[in-house]
Formats: structure tokens, sequence, C-alpha cells
């Protein structure tokens, strides 16, 4: 079980500790939530359209449609995406992101962010999957069991780790785009 992030970087959420939307906590954006119509999942622009003008003729076939798949039950003809996007900007973004990177490094135990700085600089890092924060496993989890009072070290671990990665694509490209589930 688990909440998982997407896009021009991959990861999974920590477990318990880190919210779907703590992008928000390392730059100021705010994330956006996309809508589908109901029975042909096209992306729903639901301040124009009250139906799906692609696939339907009328709102009443698009709602004959729902019913016969049994999802007008709401009366509704679109639904939330469960997930949140993100467009993070190069020009916008990126100097506020490394201003608050470095005041996380601030309140984190030296140890875990030398491990940081061991990390190859290679696209390994858009990819949490790919290995590249394996090593530093076993001393984020010495220094904190250490530091029992700092309960939330592995929230600024896991928002730090979320930042390493936009702040690397940030500075190979213009932008990263992002979508988080919640």
């Amino acid at each position: 079980m688990g909440r998982f992030y997407t896009g021009d970087i991959e990861g999974k959420f920590w477990f318990g500790v880190q919210d779907s939307d703590d992008i928000e906590n390392l730059i100021t954006i705010k994330g956006i939530t996309d809508y589908y119509w109901k029975v042909c999942n096209c992306i729903a622009e639901i301040d124009d359209d009250h139906y799906c003008r692609d696939c339907f003729e009328t709102k009443e076939e698009h709602i004959e449609a729902t019913i016969e798949d049994e999802e007008y039950q709401d009366k509704c003809l679109y639904y939330e995406d469960s997930s949140h996007g993100y467009s993070v900007d190069k020009d916008i973004h990126y100097n506020e992101l490394i201003k608050n990177m470095e005041s996380l490094k601030k309140e984190i135990p030296i140890e875990i962010i030398s491990e940081f700085d061991k990390i190859e600089q290679n696209d390994k890092i858009l990819d949490a999957f790919s290995g590249v924060f394996n090593n530093m496993n076993n001393i984020i989890t010495s220094v904190v069991e250490l530091d029992k009072e700092r309960h939330n070290m592995r929230v600024l671990v896991a928002r730090y780790t979320l930042g390493y990665q936009i702040e690397y694509c940030l500075r190979n490209t213009d932008s990263c785009n992002i979508y988080c589930e919640y």
C-alpha cells in the first residue's frame, strides 16, 4: 500500500510520514486536479461543458450511457482524478526550491546530508526506484533511532529527498511535471 508520484520524477511517498502535497512545502505552488467524463474517460472541461461533446451528440445520450454503465448514481457525468498535477517551472520555482532545501539541510543530521552528497549526479536520481537512494536507508534509520525526540526527522528527510529529485530535474531541464496520488 502506498501513494506514488510519477512524471518527470518517480517515487513513492513515505507511508505515514509524507503527504501527497508535500511539494507545496518546498515551493509556492498548488496542485491541479483533473476531471474525466464518466463512461468515455475523456478529460472533462467541467467549467465549459456539461457532457463529453467528443463522444456524445447530446447530454441526454451521455446520461443514458452512464445509467447503462451504472455510473450515474450521483447524477454527475464526471469524476475527479485521484491525483494532483504539478508543473514546476525552473524560472519561477528553482531559486525558492534551493533556498528551502538549504533550510532543510540545517535541520537534518550531517550524516544523512553526507549520504546525499555521495549520490552520483545522473538521471537515476529522477527515479527513486533505481536504487540511488538505497545506501542512505541504513544511515537514516540509525540516526533517527538515536534521535527519537526529533519525531519529524523522517518528514524532513522525505521532503528533502523529493526536493532533491525536483532540483536535479530543474537543473537539467526547464520544467518538472509531477503527478501525485492522494
